[in-house]
């Protein structure tokens, strides 16, 4: 499911339209989720996430989705978990380790930072967002007086 290639109003209408005939499935959960993050209405979003959850806890997307808004619902510890869930059903996902990355970030927890980004490079060696993440990292613990500021800060849907 690459959400980003469907354009949001097709997602809507799909999602709403399942909706109303009471069928809503996890596709359309997930469907209903990406629209609303889209929108800003994240506690509404997450709702949706959980929905979808429920419905196929097997799905790696769904639990990245999910771990990136509760990231930005500053609901750290429940965003990591989300994202290792994401990370142990797929573990080639380099965008759930990119997503993990940056809550370590906002956690101030430099180096499981650094281990996440490193996996997201494993796996998508020309990762940009995740090297310039991981190098200003490195910088951070080395010298902290030192550091650019220059990292991408809010978790990818």
């Amino acid at each position: 499911m690459n959400v980003r290639l469907i354009p949001i109003p097709l997602i809507i209408i799909v999602a709403f339209t399942a909706l109303a005939l009471g069928q809503m499935t996890a596709e359309g959960w997930f469907y209903k989720g990406m629209a609303l993050y889209n929108q800003d209405r994240f506690e509404e979003a997450l709702q949706a996430y959980d929905n979808a959850t429920d419905l196929n806890p097997m799905d790696a997307e769904i639990w990245n989705s999910k771990g990136s808004v509760l990231g930005v619902l500053g609901r750290y510890d429940e965003a990591l978990r989300a994202f290792d869930k994401a990370t142990k059903l797929n573990e080639s996902y380099a965008e759930a380790w990119y997503n993990m990355g940056v809550v370590y970030d906002l956690k101030e927890d430099y180096e499981d930072a650094i281990q996440a980004y490193t996996m997201a490079t494993r796996i998508k060696p020309s990762y940009q967002k995740a090297l310039v993440n991981k190098n200003a990292d490195i910088d951070i613990i080395m010298s902290p007086s030192l550091s650019c500021g220059c990292k991408n800060q809010l978790p990818m849907p």
